[in-house]
C-alpha cells in the first residue's frame, strides 16, 4: 500500500545492541507505522484492524514515548520519539466508527 494514502503514520525507533571487537555497538533504525482504513502496517508486521483492539501510549519525556498495540497476538511495544496522541486519536476515531 502507498504510505501517502495512509490516514496517519508515526515513526518508531528500533534499537539493536551488539558487541563487536569487545565494544558495545548500538544501532538505531527508524521505521514507520501506517494506519489505513482497514489495516495497520508496521515494518514487517501487518494487522487487519479487526485484530487490533486498542492503541495506547505512555510518555516519559518530550522525545521518549512507548506506543502499545493491543492485538490478538498480544501487546506489541514501539519506542516513538514524538507525541503519539494524534496517531492514537485517529485510530480510536476509526475504530469507534466501526461500532
Amino acid at each position: 500500500m502507498d504510505p501517502k494514502s495512509s490516514l496517519s503514520s508515526i515513526t518508531y525507533v528500533d534499537t539493536e545492541r551488539s558487541i563487536v571487537a569487545g565494544q558495545m555497538k548500538i544501532i538505531h533504525t527508524e521505521y514507520e507505522i501506517h494506519l489505513y482504513e482497514d489495516k495497520l502496517i508496521a515494518s514487517t508486521k501487518e494487522f487487519n484492524l479487526m485484530h487490533v483492539w486498542d492503541i495506547s501510549y505512555k510518555t516519559f519525556s518530550d522525545n521518549a514515548n512507548l506506543l502499545y498495540l493491543h492485538t490478538y497476538r498480544g501487546v506489541l511495544t514501539y519506542k516513538v520519539p514524538r507525541d503519539p496522541d494524534r496517531f492514537v486519536k485517529t485510530f480510536k476515531k476509526l475504530k469507534n466508527a466501526d461500532y
